[in-house]
């Protein structure tokens, strides 16, 4: 038993690293171009990562906010415009993974925009 999860773990490790830089070459389609059995796939793959993905955006926006709490306070809102972006990076960004990232027609935006003005 022992002996095929270790050849399993092997050969899921090596097929990962051979193909990680190949996946930018495939022409996918969106998906909207699915058809309805593929569109239930990627809607299932979307809850699945999601459900994982979720609680560290959650963590995230949390801390985010502490932060930029503290920041104002800290400061005595001398400091809001920092305040202000950390808040806006922390609670902005992709709280869900939508099927159209699967596809890799749309990239995940962790944490908001780079480009923030009060």
């Amino acid at each position: 038993m022992r002996k095929t999860f270790v050849i399993l773990m092997l050969t899921l490790c090596t097929s990962f690293f051979v193909q990680c830089p190949f996946s930018n070459d495939a022409n996918a389609k969106t998906y909207a171009e699915h058809e309805t059995a593929g569109k239930a796939g990627l809607i299932t793959g979307s809850v699945v990562t999601s459900a994982v993905y979720i609680p560290f955006k959650l963590a995230y926006a949390v801390l985010g906010g502490v932060t930029s709490g503290l920041v104002y306070t800290v400061s005595m809102a001398k400091e809001a415009e920092a305040a202000h972006r950390i808040a806006t990076k922390a609670f902005t960004g992709d709280w869900y993974i939508h099927p159209n990232i699967l596809t890799s027609h749309e990239y995940l935006n962790f944490s908001g925009p780079d480009d923030i003005s009060p």
